[in-house]
């Protein structure tokens, strides 16, 4: 802290204790509530003071335990097979960073996930496979190596693998941890399990 980052200046709180005060927090405490200046200082920092640290994930230490992972869960009892990163400051929100999450998931050949829908909004980016595709509220896309895709949130969306010689594994990146923390999440899966899929396209070169 640098002098002008000083909690005993005027403009920051530094309100001191005093018996006659205590007893006036106990009274707003009866009450669910609380003053600010008891706090201020806290949760309004001088500067951000993030809890994640640096992390390096390397794809090729991760990849192998990504593919263990098609022998030992059923895609149907795990939702989405996915190898979560996380980072050892955000181990209470299974955060990568900050308050987004990120995972690797892969999908075996000729495997689908069910269809779902959740508040948090998602992002895709295939590492390797060429079968894979998603549907969203009923718009199929075919996606490969490189490429990227979207689903935002509240849309019905489910995801597969059509090649029947090799698994698919893509990263996903979601606001599942912001969404939370706004205590806004929801998550619901699709009553017929399956979407009825429309037109069918590629993503733009």
């Amino acid at each position: 802290m640098t002098s002008e980052q000083d909690d005993t200046m005027l403009g920051r709180a530094r309100v001191s204790d005093t018996p006659e005060l205590t007893a006036y927090y106990e009274e707003l405490g009866t009450l669910d509530a609380g003053a600010l200046w008891t706090v201020a200082n806290d949760i309004e920092p001088w500067y951000p003071q993030p809890r994640s640290v640096p992390v390096l994930w390397r794809y090729d230490e991760l990849r192998p335990l990504v593919h263990k992972a098609l022998g030992l869960v059923k895609g149907d009892d795990a939702g989405r097979r996915v190898v979560m990163l996380v980072n050892p400051g955000r181990k209470d929100v299974s955060a990568a960073a900050g308050l987004l999450y990120t995972g690797l998931q892969i999908m075996g050949p000729g495997e689908a996930m069910t269809a779902h829908r959740h508040q948090a909004a998602a992002l895709r980016f295939v590492h390797e496979g060429t079968g894979a595709w998603t549907i969203v509220d009923g718009q199929k896309l075919k996606v490969g190596p490189r490429d990227f895709a979207i689903t935002p949130n509240g849309t019905w969306h489910e995801h597969g693998n059509d090649a029947d010689d090799a698994p698919v594994i893509w990263q996903d990146g979601l606001d599942i941890p912001l969404v939370n923390a706004l205590d806004a999440g929801f998550y619901e899966v699709h009553p017929e399990l399956y979407q009825t899929p429309g037109r069918s396209s590629t993503p733009r070169s």
